[in-house]
């Protein structure tokens, strides 16, 4: 009797135990039905949102443009890869920031959204033209980071550089950005920098022609304030060829001379 006992009770156990196995099975089930429903109307309220009037960029008045001075808004606004209408939560800032960069003359962009009422703001940081440049026989602005962009994609009426630069082979000047800053900084008056030549960079002054030889940072300061104490020789200087000044310790000035003649150099 006593084991019949023991049985009874254990089967009575393993009932309950299915029993209750069969309900936190049904609560499961019904836990996911819900939290699929739940997703389910979530997602499509806010498509339903999203969709709305007020959540959307319809025109290119719900876009601010700010830090442009040499752009017009309206060409920044054209430039953007943006759709009408669009959704605001559509709307990728990074995107459109990159694609902004790379197809107009801004070294920076910053996208922001405003949910409502719906909105962009872009600030952008152009790139400022400081020398005239062609490449490809295309003619072009160069900034100071030596960054090429075509003159194009500027106002027509922008005011141009008065600096000239000959690249060489259609490229990039190396160290650009340290050169420029010498020579805008120069106390001799510089037109054009011609770079074509890497052994021997050539400034047109308002002394004429100067020979520099292969640009070094440290020894072109040096170079620029021989040039600048050639100066005082303004009258001799009017009937030279050019000044060879790769040396600036012993800086050399070609004369001009009759076909007849033979060159005479003058060394200081």
């Amino acid at each position: 009797m006593t084991i019949e006992f023991f049985i009874s009770a254990g089967e009575a156990d393993y009932v309950a135990r299915r029993k209750q196995l069969r309900k936190q099975r049904r609560i499961r089930i019904f836990q996911r039905i819900w939290q699929l429903t739940f997703i389910t109307g979530l997602t499509g309220a806010m498509v339903w949102v999203a969709l709305l009037p007020e959540w959307q960029l319809r025109s290119a008045t719900q876009i601010q443009i700010e830090g442009n001075s040499l752009l017009s808004k309206e060409t920044i606004k054209k430039a953007l890869p943006i759709q009408y209408p669009q959704s605001i939560f559509q709307i990728q800032p990074q995107a459109i920031a990159t694609q902004l960069e790379a197809s107009a003359p801004v070294s920076k962009v910053l996208v922001s959204r405003t949910i409502f009422p719906s909105k962009l703001t872009i600030q952008v940081q152009e790139r400022l033209p400081i020398a005239n440049s062609t490449r490809k026989g295309q003619q072009g602005f160069l900034d100071a980071e030596g960054i090429w962009m075509p003159t194009k994609a500027y106002p027509s009426n922008i005011t141009k550089p008065n600096l000239v630069v000959l690249e060489p082979n259609d490229r990039a000047i190396a160290q650009w950005s340290a050169l420029y800053r010498q020579v805008s900084q120069s106390q001799v008056k510089i037109s054009q920098v011609d770079a074509r030549d890497e052994l021997n960079l050539i400034l047109t002054t308002e002394l004429g022609l100067v020979y520099f030889g292969t640009y070094k940072p440290s020894l072109f300061t040096t170079q620029l304030e021989t040039l600048d104490r050639l100066r005082t020789l303004s009258d001799k200087v009017k009937t030279f060829k050019h000044i060879d000044i790769s040396q600036p310790s012993d800086p050399i000035l070609e004369m001009n001379m009759p076909p007849k003649d033979k060159s005479l150099e003058t060394k200081f």
